[in-house]
């Protein structure tokens, strides 16, 4: 019986230490694999989200550039400038224009006597296909000469306070383009330039460098009465036609460079001037005024609307298209039908007229005394020496053939007028 029991027990022990051997073999392994599993996945979730943070912190930087890409005043216009121009330098990028172009400025200052001096100074500045005459003269006082005077404002064609002339034309400065002068305008007869000259306005007295005295413009405009008057011919009702009188001349920012540009103020500086000739008509044709004859009459009288040449300087050189001579021609022939023609302009005019209808051509020599009647001896001496060099045609005009064709014109413009106010489109402030 010993030996059975020591037998079994010998049987048994074995097997127990297999089972258990076969256990630690399972689970060693096991445990070995799951440690390397966890170091791996942690050393990709710490090194991560560093380089996010990082793409992160230069967006929010560059967002607050959006609000200025676009600047709607002044002000937002400047800060837009400073902020690219201090990109480019960050970045070490040279995105200025690369075109440069010779600008001469006539430069002014007063003496110590109260005298004018003169004198021209030139300078190479740097533009591109946007670059302004005013962004260039801003370019010289800030890189090349800071003690360059002249005015500016709202560089938007409005305030009218750039006015100068540029190239021999009286213009805006923050409307004209360097490239537009470069380039030259054939169906203005404008030729191309190779070089900018900059002068202040002409016809006014000059404070320094591009800066003009605006006080003998001014009083021009003063002495036209600017403002609606109350009297017997204000009329009751408003109709669409006045509105369109009055809107031929509202969009004047008066900037003065018809005045500047008017060959009659070279000649007459007792002339009114284009720019209070058309703020004049803005009253006459408001029907709220109640003074309007006793205006044209006023307007008739000498240094006004009848000294004005046509010369059509002031159309070329106004920038918002107001038209001055049109305003002035309106003035004529609205004073003409009040009856308004003791003066040597209407009678000029009447005796055109006659002329025209009766010979078909002008009678020259009668036209000088019919014009200024006794006052005519005092050409007696320019009339002289015209006769000397055979300038004076006979006073007896020939014959015009088709004459009959020209009477027949007369009569019916007799019976059915013309009508010559304006019916342009609404275009200024009240338009719509």
């Amino acid at each position: 019986m010993t030996e059975d029991k020591k037998k079994k027990v010998a049987t048994k022990k074995p097997a127990a230490k297999k089972a258990t051997a076969k256990k630690t073999v399972v689970k060693k392994p096991a445990a070995k694999k799951a440690a390397p599993k966890k170091v791996a996945a942690k050393k990709p979730t710490v090194k991560k989200p560093a380089p996010k943070a990082a793409k992160v912190a230069p967006k929010a930087v560059e967002a607050p550039q959006t609000h200025v890409i676009e600047p709607k005043t002044p002000t937002q216009f400047l800060i837009a400038a400073a902020l690219k121009d201090r990109a480019a330098k960050k970045a070490g990028k040279k995105d200025g224009p690369k075109e440069k172009i010779k600008i001469t400025v006539q430069r002014a200052e007063k003496d110590d006597n109260g005298g004018l001096k003169t004198w021209e100074e030139s300078f190479n500045v740097p533009y591109d296909d946007s670059t302004t005459v005013l962004q260039a003269l801003e370019w010289i006082k800030g890189q090349e000469d800071g003690s360059l005077t002249f005015r500016r404002s709202c560089r938007a064609s409005i305030c009218g306070s750039c006015g100068m002339v540029i190239n021999n034309r009286s213009r805006l400065a923050c409307k004209t383009k360097v490239i537009d002068l470069v380039n030259g305008s054939p169906e203005r007869n404008r030729q191309p330039a190779t070089e900018i000259h900059i002068a202040p306005q002409k016809n006014q007295p000059v404070a320094k460098d591009l800066v003009i005295e605006l006080e003998p413009f001014y009083n021009k405009v003063k002495g036209i009465t600017p403002y609606v008057q109350k009297g017997e011919e204000t009329a009751k009702e408003v109709n669409k036609n006045s509105f369109e009188q009055v809107n031929l001349v509202s969009n004047c920012i008066m900037c003065g460079l018809c005045y500047s540009d008017c060959t009659a103020m070279v000649e007459n500086p007792n002339f009114i001037g284009p720019a209070a000739l058309a703020k004049a008509f803005r009253f006459v044709a408001d029907p709220r005024e109640g003074k309007r004859t006793e205006r044209l009459r006023e307007l008739s009288e000498e240094n006004g609307v009848w000294d004005c040449t046509r010369c059509g300087m002031c159309l070329d050189a106004c920038p918002k298209g107001v038209d001055p001579m049109e305003a002035i021609v309106k003035l004529r022939t609205r004073a003409m039908s009040a009856g308004i023609t003791d003066n040597a302009g209407a009678r000029h005019a009447l005796a055109f007229k006659g002329d025209m209808a009766r010979w078909g051509v002008l009678n020259e020599p009668l036209l000088l005394v019919k014009t200024h009647g006794l006052g005519v001896i005092k050409e007696m001496g320019t009339a002289l020496h015209l006769a000397k060099k055979g300038k004076i045609p006979s006073p007896i005009p020939h014959k015009v053939e088709g004459l009959d064709e020209i009477k027949a014109i007369y009569k019916e413009l007799e019976k059915n007028p013309i009508d010559v106010e304006t019916k342009a489109e609404d275009s200024g402030p009240g338009a719509g």
